[in-house]
């Protein structure tokens, strides 16, 4: 064959190589950048029962031992965590600065984050008040709570931490934050307990919490001082958890990295451990580690 004949056929070949290398390339490059990930930038923030950065229960929280699970099953990745206020997390994802954060709810579309599959389930948020003023919100606003109804009782003032979302009631919430609602937002840390205290200061009336917010008050306080009441609107809607990254590159393999492990992770004795810690079965649906096996675990049996 003539070189010319040669250098035919190459140029004719050209073309075909070129799409391979554009098919191969990207999933190489993926690849290589799940390879290069070499450590776990946790950010946390002072939240208890979530996470508990010092009292009897440090390092107990739900999401402080999900983090010593997944740093056991990934010994080859270095594990940094840092505590930080919520606003200063939600910043970081914006500025898609590499981070990822234990707990947060569980979401299959990603948006400034992309999250893991679920590692566990929360029963349906519901109202944490005072006895006194929980037979007052029930006579006014029903039993379970309308909450759409509560939100708009202006002579009950609304509280929670900055920064926490509330998916199932969103609609309700954005709707009523627009008008004269009577509300207050924490900021500083260890917000939740915060609020849970100013509802017993009469500072505000109530807040839209999990149950196990109760349940860490028990732990701490004489039973009986709060009361958890059921809403309406999410009666049955258990929510799921999950670890969230930022949305890019280093997310992305991050959470790749996790997910290969989470099937041992969820079922790992040291997390089963804190999540009956912190959850009291449901005597309406069964035994916490039932429901977690039907909600959780059975999409990976």
């Amino acid at each position: 064959m003539s070189q010319k004949s040669v250098l035919l056929l190459l140029a004719s070949l050209l073309p075909g190589w070129v799409i391979l290398l554009s098919l191969v390339m990207p999933a190489i490059a993926q690849e290589r950048n799940q390879s290069q990930i070499n450590s776990l930038e946790w950010a946390i923030n002072a939240a208890p029962p979530f996470h508990i950065v010092d009292g009897p229960f440090a390092g107990q929280g739900i999401c402080d031992v999900l983090i010593d699970v997944i740093d056991q099953h990934l010994p080859e990745l270095a594990s940094n965590r840092v505590v930080l206020p919520q606003s200063r997390i939600r910043k970081q994802f914006q500025r898609k600065e590499n981070q990822c954060f234990p707990c947060m709810i569980y979401r299959a579309t990603p948006g400034e984050t992309i999250q893991s599959e679920p590692t566990h389930f929360y029963y349906p948020h519901g109202i944490i008040t005072t006895p006194e003023k929980a037979r007052l919100i029930q006579a006014r606003h029903g039993n379970p709570v309308s909450f759409a109804s509560l939100i708009s009782d202006n002579t009950l003032r609304f509280g929670y931490p900055d920064g926490r979302h509330y998916p199932a009631v969103k609609n309700i919430l954005d709707k009523a934050l627009q008008t004269d609602i009577s509300r207050i937002s924490h900021t500083g840390e260890n917000a939740t307990v915060a609020i849970l205290a100013m509802i017993k200061k009469g500072r505000i009336d109530y807040t839209l919490e999990y149950q196990i917010l109760q349940n860490l008050d028990n732990t701490e306080n004489p039973p009986g001082d709060l009361v958890f009441l059921q809403i309406a609107e999410t009666q049955g809607q258990h929510v799921l958890g999950a670890v969230g990254c930022t949305n890019s590159d280093w997310g992305r393999a991050a959470i790749a990295k996790i997910n290969q492990v989470l099937p041992l992770v969820r079922q790992h004795p040291q997390f089963l451990k804190v999540l009956g810690l912190w959850f009291n079965d449901d005597p309406e649906f069964g035994p916490y580690r039932e429901l977690l096996r039907e909600r959780v675990w059975q999409a990976e049996e």
